[in-house]
């Protein structure tokens, strides 16, 4: 499948990665980007080579992990000789090494290390869709870059004829040698004979000389790029908190459970998940009707992009219908999470808690509005476990009185006149309004909502 954008980046700058994917896709460029899009079970670095060359444009994240990384050197230099366009998005204001200086010289750079990231974002985005309509880039000839050591050659032998020519010239020089012995020896006449004594003469061997022996030389397979970090991101962590306490909202235990590491123990007395189970089983039996609103989030990075730990508050309503009972409160929670094993996980958890006093409950002898200050602070159950289901449904909807909403129903119309001056309809739609609400407001709602319910 035929892709806009590749992005080519190192582990350490994946946060800046997914930040450039989320700008371009938000402004319908398609991207690629590992290890999301590597199909499962393929051949990694099959998937990077089919990328890069059905890809208009690669933008390379440069930085110093970038610039020392040799699979990064490979993704370009294969950018390259595909006419594949290259955009450098430096991160770190370093210059290049001369091996990747070498293909990306001629390339428009983008300076990002300058913060807000959003303002670099948006250019680089301005960028891409302008290339995007420009004819692609020929592909061109990347001459090869050797990166193991050449095989040695085994000696040239001199030609035949050379041989031949060498070989006459030592043979007249052998024999105008032996003329001018025999001349000398002619002239001093015949020698005395020798007495002969058997002596052992030494052979002295040959001497060879070693012809080097061709060793092949293993052919090198592309090396499996190191796997990605599990870098935790802000979102992320909020999502993970509020979905579970969505879970427990609805009883499932078992997702409550998975969400923390096989090593966890609750409580003072290090118990275990068994035991754990029994109490949240218990829990769940006593109070059927359960809500929570979480509030603000606060993520603390640790030195180990796996590590966060996240602070917050959220309240809680828990209530009996059989019995009547009801509890509410609120809770500061401490969580130290972890990704290491590819999906947020729960370490270790510390919380605080506050149970709410008995207030009595407001009368509509305070002017218009059951709960004039609903705006302001958080309801608690026991305020408004004495209201009937219909002081409830008041007490509801005067917060969204308040926001603006337009009533279409006759009893939410009904309702709007009771107010008189107070009120002033603009909005019919519910959504936009709730989401328009403070942190108390919404709290608030679905509080009472939780309560109606359990009616």
């Amino acid at each position: 499948m035929a892709h806009d954008v590749f992005v080519s980046h190192s582990v350490k700058d994946k946060a800046v990665a997914d930040a450039i994917v989320a700008r371009l896709e938000a402004e319908s460029v398609t991207c690629w980007i590992a290890p999301r899009d590597v199909v499962p079970g393929a051949d990694w670095g099959e998937s990077i080579i089919d990328a890069i060359e059905s890809s208009r444009i690669m933008i390379l994240i440069f930085s110093r992990s970038a610039d020392a990384s040799s699979q990064i050197k490979r993704e370009v230099e294969r950018a390259v000789s595909k006419g594949v366009y290259i955009i450098p998005f430096r991160v770190d204001d370093i210059p290049p090494t001369r091996s990747l200086e070498y293909f990306i010289s001629t390339s428009q750079w983008m300076d990002a290390f300058s913060p807000p990231l959003e303002r670099h974002l948006d250019n680089l985005a301005k960028t891409v869709t302008a290339l995007l309509k420009r004819p692609p880039l020929p592909a061109v000839s990347v001459p090869a870059q050797p990166e193991r050591p050449s095989i040695p050659k085994p000696p040239i032998h001199p030609s035949r004829r050379k041989s031949l020519l060498i070989a006459i010239a030592i043979a007249a020089l052998v024999i105008v040698s032996g003329a001018g012995w025999y001349l000398v020896q002619k002239k001093k006449g015949p020698p005395e004979k020798p007495i002969l004594t058997p002596t052992p003469v030494p052979i002295t061997p040959a001497a060879i000389t070693p012809i080097p022996t061709l060793v092949p030389i293993p052919a090198q397979t592309p090396s499996t790029p190191p796997p990605i970090a599990n870098m935790i991101n802000d979102e992320e962590v909020r999502n993970f908190v509020t979905s579970f306490y969505r879970a427990e909202e609805r009883g499932d235990v078992d997702y409550m459970l998975s969400q923390y590491v096989d090593s966890f123990k609750w409580g003072p007395e290090r118990r275990d998940k068994a035991s754990h189970r029994n109490e949240l089983n218990e829990r769940l039996k006593r109070w059927p009707v359960r809500s929570f609103s979480v509030g603000d989030i606060r993520v603390e990075h640790s030195a180990t992009p796996d590590k966060v730990t996240a602070y917050f508050e959220y309240r809680f309503f828990y209530r009996d219908p059989a019995s009547g009972r009801s509890d509410s409160g609120r809770t500061s929670q401490e969580w130290g999470i972890s990704k290491s094993s590819g999906a947020l996980k729960i370490v270790s958890a510390r919380a605080t808690g506050h149970h709410d006093s008995p207030t009595p409950s407001i009368t509509p002898a305070r002017g218009p509005w059951l709960f004039p200050d609903s705006s302001s602070r958080y309801l608690s159950a026991a305020e408004l476990s004495s209201l009937s289901s219909d002081d409830l449904w008041r007490a509801r909807n005067e917060i969204f009185a308040r926001k603006g909403y337009k009533f279409s129903t006759q009893k939410g119309i009904n309702f709007a006149r009771t107010l008189g001056d107070y009120y002033r309809g603009v909005d019919d739609n519910q959504d936009r309004v709730f989401d328009s609400m403070n942190q108390y407001e919404k709290a608030n709602v679905r509080l009472i909502q939780s309560m109606e319910r359990g009616r």
